[in-house]
């Protein structure tokens, strides 16, 4: 049986390129949900159509509660994880998941042509670095789906981030780039319908490339480390509790977790040990 898990987010959404899309406070919100909504859709019915027979979607963007999806418009054929906090990060992914697709990502922090790029919060984190690599969410995501032995065969999103997951684990990926970054706030963007039959071709794709193993797992080697730079020093401030137990601090900006696997290095990270 044919499993896949998708991990979401809503900057690397079909046709959002404002940050008054993405936070719930702000009145374009709703264009930014429905845009995520209808990628999923497009990405579930790709699946769908490939031979998936189980597919766990989460929702992962982090305002409104991890509640961004439109419900009543989400299609059949797959279960949603609605609302935070849940038990872990990425929430139920283990072992007997086929493939993770990464569905409306972004670039990490940094990235010039990166639609609305940030490493996990842009108002505080300047890097994440997992052993010597930089990463960006993607990376995260993928170090934690390589713990379980799932490879990462989609990833939807600017070109940016479609760049930088075949950078990181290789051209094998199969990305559905639906928007070329210009600066952060803007890009040129596929028309709607175009946008989503990509991702439905494409996640179809994924599927198939799955099945036939063509995507290693990104697997960290044993000690791991974390290092995430946050911008300033009271922002990290909360840190210097739990200094000690494998948790550093080189100096006031840098925290440094270091854990037997990255999948429990990145859980103390984000909250969740």
């Amino acid at each position: 049986m044919m499993k896949i898990y998708m991990m979401t987010d809503m900057e690397g959404a079909s046709g959002v390129t404002q940050e008054a899309q993405t936070f719930v406070e702000q009145d374009r919100y709703p264009e930014g949900r429905l845009a995520l909504t209808r990628d999923v859709n497009a990405a579930v019915t790709g699946a769908r159509q490939a031979g998936a027979e189980e597919i766990l979607v989460c929702d992962g963007h982090g305002v409104h509660s991890a509640y961004n999806f439109i419900y009543e418009q989400l299609v059949s054929g797959a279960r949603y994880v609605l609302g935070a906090p849940w038990d872990s990060y990425e929430a139920r992914l283990d072992a007997s998941f086929d493939a993770m697709f990464g569905i409306a990502m972004h670039a990490m922090v940094g990235t010039v042509d990166g639609v609305l790029d940030h490493t996990m919060s842009s108002r505080t984190q300047v890097s994440v670095h997992l052993n010597d690599v930089l990463v960006g969410e993607i990376g995260i995501c993928a170090a934690i789906a390589g713990h379980f032995d799932v490879p990462v065969t989609l990833i939807t999103g600017d070109e940016a981030a479609c760049r930088e997951v075949q950078e990181l684990l290789g051209p094998a990926v199969v990305v559905a780039p639906v928007k070329e970054g210009l600066r952060r706030y803007s890009a040129i963007c596929l028309a709607p319908e175009e946008a989503r039959a990509l991702i439905t071709q494409r996640a179809a794709e994924a599927v198939e490339a799955a099945r036939r193993g063509d995507v290693d797992p990104w697997k960290l080697p044993s000690p791991t480390t974390l290092r995430v730079q946050y911008l300033r020093p009271d922002i990290a401030e909360g840190w210097r509790r739990r200094v000690g137990d494998g948790i550093e601090m080189p100096d006031a900006c840098t925290v440094l977790i270091t854990r037997d696997t990255a999948y429990e290095a990145i859980q103390v990270y984000c909250g969740y040990a």
